[in-house]
């Protein structure tokens, strides 16, 4: 899995952060998919040719228990992130908004760290942040 979580983290590093194709959320579920072939946000997805609001979707979010209550419906029963393994997801509490939007995200446990989106790419922040981590 090393070298699959490197290419997948390399093809997307430099890419900024953009709602709907290079978020936390579609990140993580695109290694989720890439992984498992299971996509766990199949019924989120909005085709780019169709209109995409940020507000409905954070409204669903919300109405279905918030981020972690989503990721473990789609993921299963989360583990400390302490516990996270390398290629898990990991809910990380960020302490300022990512996008504008709030304080935690999703990202990819690279073993001491998780990459997250970021303004001006993927970035790395220490596992010990994690607040939720889940499988893959």
């Amino acid at each position: 899995m090393a070298a699959d979580l490197d290419a997948f983290i390399a093809a997307r590093r430099a890419r900024p952060f953009v709602y709907f194709e290079q978020d936390c959320g579609h990140i993580a579920a695109d290694w989720v998919l890439e992984k498992t072939g299971i996509d766990p946000l199949a019924d989120l997805r909005v085709p780019a040719d169709k209109p995409r609001s940020l507000l409905a979707l954070m409204r669903r979010v919300r109405a279905d228990g918030g981020m972690a209550a989503v990721a473990t419906e789609r993921l299963g029963l989360p583990i400390p992130p302490l516990l996270a393994q390398r290629g898990d997801i990991v809910l990380v509490k960020s302490g300022r908004p990512i996008g504008r939007v709030s304080g935690f995200t999703f990202g990819i446990c690279t073993g001491s760290n998780v990459v997250v989106p970021d303004s001006a790419g993927l970035v790395f922040w220490p596992i010990s942040t994690g607040v939720h981590a889940w499988r893959v």
